[in-house]
């Protein structure tokens, strides 16, 4: 699969594999070394047990080993293949299509994260609800590309009552000029008659409270915005600030980012958090354990299940999983693949190919 990594065995195997490969300097000597009970060593740290592994190193073991050998097989895969595979990301196990698919069977939130230029990330997420759908009619997919304040003109659009064009006129979109990406999702919910739920709030709402306070906003726009904001989780902090990191640091941005972070982090929890409360709401509103939401957005609201998903839980505890995608291609390294694995960036992995850069010179880096 990767040219740049697998020119021989021997770099997979002195990475991964020849842990065990040291023993003793006679090897026809198989006496097992005498251990002294009450010293510790690095062979056995653990004096007061016997010198065996104890149960929390056992299970890392164990995590080693197979997140070795799904490396293993998953390098062993030429390009094409690999883009059909899933991971399990708690068992590490391989997984086509219809077995991932499986496992969302009862699952009421399914989140596919994507980056929004990936044609590939869209093309799943559309897959993921027509075979959910058609399953199950009670399938809904809540979409960070649209406003939650549009929601009469989407529920119009998705019921016939008004033609595409329409549509079109009466929506201001997430982002607009990547409308062709969402398109083919849209369209399938409007002639299936599938609901759609707006996630997103106007920026300048967003803007609004984060200067004024949610007081501020009159009775329309705090019907919008998420009024309870939670900004102390410090994972998720560092998690958004190497979103940022860029920007930081470049020259062309840096002195404009200062003074501004906190601000900046405190918005990108309002979204989160609004996209959340739009998710409960609409699972309340239906108070059907049957339904389900496939949720389209970005991975930045995704990842780690400490923005979005979480948020959404503590609102209405919905049992849900996430599918974070992984980009590939011939040039990947094997440690990055490793390190995607072990991250517990999601309850699935699903590989694709590299996003676009829509400008390379940019600061603010994939669009």
């Amino acid at each position: 699969m990767y040219k740049t990594i697998l020119i021989s065995g021997a770099i997979l195997c002195g990475g991964l594999y020849l842990s065990c490969a040291s023993g003793a300097a006679n090897n026809n000597d198989t006496t097992p070394p005498k251990q002294n009970p009450g010293a510790t060593s690095p062979d056995n740290p653990h004096p007061d047990i016997p010198p065996t592994l104890l149960p929390q190193e056992q299970a890392s073991a164990e995590r080693q080993a197979a997140l070795s050998k799904t490396t293993a097989a998953l390098t062993s895969l030429k390009l094409p293949e690999l883009y059909n595979k899933y991971v399990d990301l708690a068992t590490l196990e391989i997984l086509d299509y219809n077995a991932m698919l499986a496992k969302l069977k009862n699952i009421q939130v399914v989140y596919v994260a994507e980056a929004h230029t990936n044609e590939a990330h869209h093309n799943l997420q559309l897959n993921i609800l027509k075979s959910l759908s058609q399953k199950n009619p009670k399938t809904v997919m809540a979409m960070e590309f649209l406003y939650r304040s549009k929601q009469e003109s989407i529920d119009n659009y998705t019921a016939g009552k008004i033609t595409e064009e329409e549509f079109d006129k009466t929506n201001t979109f997430g982002f607009g000029e990547w409308y062709h990406y969402y398109l083919s999702m849209i369209r399938y919910a409007q002639t299936n008659k599938i609901k759609l739920v707006g996630l997103n709030v106007e920026k300048s709402i967003k803007d609004k409270m984060a200067k004024q306070g949610w007081d501020k906003l009159t009775p329309e726009e705090q019907k919008l915005i998420a009024k309870d904001v939670d900004t102390s989780n410090a994972k998720h902090k560092e998690f958004v600030m190497k979103q940022f990191s860029g920007m930081m640091s470049d020259p062309r941005t840096k002195d404009m980012m200062k003074g501004m972070i906190e601000q900046m982090y405190l918005k990108q929890c309002m979204w989160d958090e609004t996209f959340a409360e739009a998710i409960a709401n609409y699972l309340k509103s239906v108070n059907d354990p049957a339904a389900q939401v496939v949720v389209v957005a970005g991975a930045g609201h995704i990842k780690y299940k400490f923005n979005i998903p979480d948020r959404s839980f503590k609102r209405y505890p919905a049992t849900f999983k996430t599918l974070v995608p992984f980009e590939v291609d011939e040039n990947t390294p094997v440690a990055f693949l490793k390190e995607e694995l072990s991250s517990g960036a999601g309850d699935f992995g699903y590989f694709s190919p590299l996003s676009p850069r829509e400008n390379p010179g940019s600061p603010f880096g994939r669009k």
